[in-house]
């Protein structure tokens, strides 16, 4: 019975997900949730207490589910800057590393587009669930990465010109998974795939490391 009871919240969570991330959250009725998921309108409660509640466990489960990511990039991170000290090819390198493996992540098959659409709406429309997103994997990835910045750019963690350019970085990451149709079209590809993606990672590569002012380091894809 628990395990039915589980699926049945996972359920919902899956598929108010989407319905969340392509419509504004009074637009999502609950009747429409529980016909999609396929469970009791009662359900909604029963799991949530209501729709915001619903809404909040769609949030705490995209940052649960990021959280290797976070820890990943942390570890690798932590390890990596120490070891290049000020060697500006060795920070070039991490850069590469950092950039090919967000790409990886968010253009992965496994990887839900719907999940950054609704982190997207979140941010220009916010709720309660702002603050949720922003301190648990937003603030961390934006830490994380402005640390190796500000190390490469020589200024201060706080500096403005750090937490902009780290904002730019993961920005020009993530808009090629949610704009995957227009780049498609822009460049006459027919799908996006592997090599598709790898043309994308060189291309991206190369802006990161010119706007750090490592230009002089061409790409090695073959870093992991």
């Amino acid at each position: 019975m628990e395990k039915e009871q589980n699926s049945a919240a996972a359920r919902m969570i899956e598929t108010a997900g989407p319905l969340f991330a392509d419509q504004p959250f009074d637009a999502v009725s609950t009747r429409q949730i529980a016909k999609a998921a396929g469970v009791n309108l009662s359900a909604i409660s029963y799991h949530f207490e209501n729709k915001e509640g619903l809404y909040r466990a769609i949030f705490e489960k995209i940052i649960e589910d990021l959280k290797p990511i976070r820890v990943g990039f942390g570890l690798y991170l932590s390890g990596k800057m120490q070891a290049a000290g000020d060697d500006r090819q060795a920070l070039a390198e991490i850069v590469i590393k950092f950039v090919n493996d967000l790409l990886d992540s968010v253009m992965s098959p496994d990887n839900p587009r719907w999940r950054m659409r609704l982190i997207i709406r979140e941010m220009q429309a916010p709720t309660d669930c702002f603050d949720l997103v922003l301190e648990g994997h937003i603030n961390v990835m934006h830490d994380l990465l402005g640390m190796l910045v500000a190390k490469i750019l020589r200024e201060p963690e706080s500096s403005p010109s750090v937490k902009l350019t780290t904002h730019s970085i993961l920005i020009m990451c993530l808009q090629y998974a949610l704009n995957e149709s227009l780049v498609t079209a822009r460049l006459g590809w027919e799908k996006m795939g592997s090599a598709e993606i790898d043309i994308i990672k060189s291309s991206l590569t190369k802006m990161v490391l010119r706007a750090l002012d490592l230009g002089e380091y061409m790409p090695d894809m073959r870093v992991r």
